[in-house]
C-alpha cells in the first residue's frame, strides 16, 4: 500500500469465480471513478484498470477469490488477489469507533484504510467475526461489509455515505430486488432503538455475500431468514449477468 494518507489512492474489492468472471464489474468500475473524483486522483484509465485486474486474476489461477484494485494519485493501477476467508452464520459482532475523515473522503475507499483493517483484526482477536463501526451511538458501517436491518415496520435500513458508511456495490446490486419483493431499502443510522425492535440484521459485502448477525457485544439479535433469502437470490441473478473483468 502507498503512504497511509487518504489522497494517495482509491480502491475497490472485486469478487471473481473460477472462470475469471467478476461480479458486477461495471458497478465496481463506476464506483472507482466516483472515488477518484472525490479523492482528487487523476481520471481512471479504464483500459489499464481492466487489464491490470484481468492479469492479476489470471496469475491467481482458476479458483475463486477477491481482487483489491487500486488507482493511485500518480495514475497507476495496482491489483492484489487473495482467497476468501470463510465465515459461519450467524455472525458474532463487536462494536468499534468509526474512523472520521474530512467530508470528501467519507463514503469512499481510500489510502488510509488501516483503521478499518485494525477494527476487523481486533474483532477476530476478541473471538468475534466482524466489527460494526459506531459514531454517536449509532452503527454507520462495518469493517468489510455493510449492515442492513429489517425493521418491524417492514422497511429495511442501511447506513450510507451520508451516515459515514462506504458506498456499497452489493447494496447497488440488491436494492431493486428488495423493493420488488416488498422491502423498500432506506439509508439511516442504525440506532440502539432500531436494533431493539429489528426483525433481522444481516451484513452484505463483496467477500461476505450476505450473512446474518446473531450477536452484538454479547447481546442477542433476532434471527430471521426472509431478508437473507431475498438478498441471496439477488446476488445469484447478478452473477448470472456478470461479465469477465
Amino acid at each position: 500500500m502507498a503512504e497511509e494518507i487518504p489522497q494517495s489512492l482509491v480502491f475497490t474489492t472485486c469478487r471473481f469465480n473460477e472462470s475469471g468472471q467478476v461480479l458486477a464489474w461495471d458497478l465496481h468500475l463506476n464506483r472507482l471513478q466516483k472515488f477518484a473524483t472525490k479523492a482528487r486522483c487523476p481520471t481512471p484509465d479504464v483500459q489499464l484498470l481492466t487489464e491490470t485486474l484481468r492479469t492479476s486474476i489470471q496469475e491467481y489461477g482458476e479458483k475463486e477469490g477477491l481482487a483489491r484494485l487500486e488507482w493511485t494519485a500518480e495514475g497507476k493501477a495496482n491489483c492484489v488477489t487473495r482467497k476468501i476467508q470463510p465465515l459461519h452464520s450467524p455472525l458474532v459482532a463487536i462494536t468499534s469507533p468509526a474512523p472520521e475523515w474530512p467530508r470528501r473522503f467519507r463514503g469512499i475507499k481510500h489510502g488510509s484504510w488501516k483503521q478499518y483493517i485494525d477494527a476487523g483484526d481486533n474483532a477476530k482477536k476478541s473471538g468475534a467475526d466482524i466489527a460494526l463501526l459506531v459514531h454517536n451511538f449509532a452503527i454507520v458501517d462495518a469493517d468489510r461489509c455493510t449492515p442492513i436491518l429489517l425493521d418491524e415496520n417492514g422497511l429495511a435500513y442501511s447506513p450510507g455515505p451520508e451516515q459515514g458508511g462506504v458506498e456499497s456495490v452489493t447494496i447497488a446490486i440488491i436494492t431493486d430486488h428488495l423493493e420488488s419483493n416488498g422491502i423498500p431499502l432506506r439509508q439511516a443510522y442504525l440506532t440502539d432503538e432500531m436494533l431493539l425492535r429489528c426483525k433481522e440484521l444481516v451484513v452484505v459485502g463483496t467477500g461476505i455475500g450476505v450473512m446474518s448477525v446473531g450477536e452484538i457485544d454479547g447481546v442477542d439479535i433476532p434471527l430471521g431468514t426472509h431478508l437473507e433469502a431475498i438478498i441471496s437470490d439477488a446476488l445469484k441473478i447478478a452473477w448470472a449477468t456478470s461479465q469477465h473483468g
